[in-house]
This record gives structure tokens, C-alpha cells and sequence, in this order.
């Protein structure tokens, strides 16, 4: 973004003594480290506050998955469809076995 030679931050320490003074340097220097400081916990709040909405994006995600894989899983009821196909089955020997005894008394 920006590039400072050493041409030009000694151009800018000779700026700032001249501007504030050789005796109030040291408070401007530790203002502007005051500064860095802030800045730095600022943008590392925001860092935190962004992973955890990415986090809680994913973990609503999961959890979508997880009702769609319950969804597929009840849809999917292996007790209930297998007694559905038994009861197909004596459904189907009872109608032939009525079918055989009525042959039988026709003959």
C-alpha cells in the first residue's frame, strides 16, 4: 500500500520534532503507541467476532444436515415398510387359496 524509504521516515522524524518539540515527543510517542495498541485489539475483536459467525453458520448448517438426514431416516422406517410387505404377502395367500378352493368346487 505504502512505501516508506529511509529517505522518507527521516524526513518525517526530522517533521514531527520540529511540529511538537523535542519535550513533548515522548507523549506524542506514547500516544501513538496507545494508538497501535487499540487499533491492534480492535481489529483483533473484530477477527474473533467474524470467526464466530462464521462457526455459527456452520454449526446451523450441520444441523440442517442432520434434521434432513432424520427426515430421510423416518421416511426410511425399515420395521413399519417390512411389515407392509408381509402383510402383502398373507394378502396375496389368501386370495390364492380362495382361488384354489374355488377351482376345487368346480371340479
Amino acid at each position: 500500500m505504502f512505501t516508506f524509504g529511509w529517505g522518507e521516515i527521516f524526513l518525517v522524524v526530522i517533521i514531527v520534532v520540529v511540529v511538537i518539540g523535542p519535550k513533548d515527543l515522548p507523549k506524542f510517542i506514547k500516544q501513538i503507541g496507545l494508538l497501535t495498541k487499540n487499533i491492534k485489539k480492535i481489529s483483533s475483536d473484530f477477527k474473533s467476532s467474524i470467526n464466530e459467525i462464521a462457526e455459527e453458520t456452520e454449526i446451523k448448517e450441520i444441523a440442517k444436515s442432520v434434521k434432513e438426514v432424520k427426515k430421510i431416516k423416518d421416511g426410511i422406517n425399515i420395521k413399519k415398510n417390512f411389515q407392509n410387505e408381509i402383510n402383502l404377502v398373507k394378502d396375496t395367500v389368501k386370495t390364492a387359496e380362495k382361488e384354489i378352493s374355488d377351482i376345487e368346487k368346480q371340479d
